[in-house]
């Protein structure tokens, strides 16, 4: 399937090395045929066209369609189960998170006026930020202990095929499944919001424990408690908010900038320079580097290591370390933009 004329070499979502000549080794999964970052669909666009990459796009998706038709390929509630050992240590990693969550409280005080701040926070504030710190830790740790288990399962997981391969949803999305979903958010803090002095009327007045705030110590699977339950759909309902004005903020940005610039043209002349209806120089040249995005390697106008690779031959493949751009889903199912994972590989 893939073409002759491409020399490719570059690690997975795994760490397992890839490499795509003559004959190819390895696993495919979203870092070579991903939209944002598919290290071979970009390698296969750039070497023989749209039209050939959307061709090995259709006979990719037959072959996979019709692997997991013949092999089968499905998912259970039973993909998330955890040994009880595990659950144990997760349910022992909570109830550390609630005590030093309790300590810090009691080094708090009253008052707080002997509380050790940070600079520009009052001792108020700076509590709640070693709360959240302490219970972001301890959900990294039940998130470790869930994550080593699950992946212990290996290929007979489909849950975890999934998630590792980047074809749907995370292993953070399993772990709060299977271990323990964390401290529910809002605005990047924890609940304040609703009674007076108290979240909920199930709980004391001005009592800031890890469950009177939003810590959630139970997992999908298992099943929430009503206070969390609530606190969860709170925090919920913020990224439903957050979605909406987003769509709409962007949406409008679009629109302003297709206005400003549907007069703009590309002029063939020795810079290809971009002018107006009044023949006004808005750019000398296009984009200021004269490189079209669409034949362009991320930015760069030609990839030494292609024509190296192709001119000394596939022994010789070299492996080009730069980020990946791939977007990371939150742990509602959307997608935290704007973040840079650093990896290893990279098209040649």
């Amino acid at each position: 399937m893939s073409q002759k004329n491409i020399q490719l070499r570059f690690k997975n979502r795994s760490g397992e090395e890839v490499i795509v000549a003559d004959t190819m080794s390895g696993t495919l999964d979203k870092r070579a045929i991903g939209a944002e970052d598919g290290r071979l669909l970009d390698a296969v666009v750039q070497t023989n066209g749209s039209h050939d990459g959307a061709k090995f796009l259709d006979e990719f998706t037959r072959l996979s369609i019709g692997a997991c038709t013949s092999l089968g390929f499905t998912t259970g509630i039973d993909d998330e189960d955890l040994p009880p050992s595990a659950i144990e240590e997760i349910e022992k990693i909570n109830v550390e998170a609630r005590e030093l969550v309790r300590e810090e409280m009691t080094k708090f005080g009253k008052d707080g006026r002997n509380y050790e701040t940070r600079p520009g926070r009052t001792p108020q504030e700076t509590l709640e930020e070693n709360i959240l710190i302490v219970l972001d830790t301890q959900k990294g740790k039940t998130g470790d202990v869930a994550r080593k288990n699950l992946l212990a399962s290996g290929n007979q997981n489909a849950a975890v095929s999934m998630a590792v391969s980047g074809a749907r949803g995370s292993l953070d999305n399993l772990t709060m499944m299977a271990g323990s979903i964390g401290q529910a958010k809002v605005r990047g803090k924890r609940l304040e919001r609703g009674y007076e002095g108290r979240v909920l009327p199930h709980f004391k007045r001005e009592d800031r424990g890890a469950r009177q705030k939003g810590f959630i110590s139970s997992s999908f699977k298992r099943g929430l408690q009503p206070t969390e339950f609530f606190m969860l759909s709170v925090s919920g309902r913020e990224s439903l908010v957050d979605t909406a004005v987003r769509t709409s903020k962007s949406g409008y940005m679009q629109r302003r900038l297709i206005n400003a610039m549907d007069d703009l043209k590309v002029f063939r002349d020795e810079k290809l320079s971009v002018r107006n209806t009044a023949d006004r120089i808005i750019q000398f040249e296009y984009g200021e580097d004269g490189i079209d995005p669409t034949r362009s390697v991320h930015g760069s106008p030609v990839n030494v290591d292609v024509i190296a690779d192709k001119l000394l031959g596939p022994k010789t493949v070299t492996t080009d370390n730069r980020k990946s751009f791939e977007r990371e889903e939150d742990d509602y199912g959307g997608y935290e933009e704007g973040e840079v994972v650093d990896v290893e590989g990279g098209v040649n």
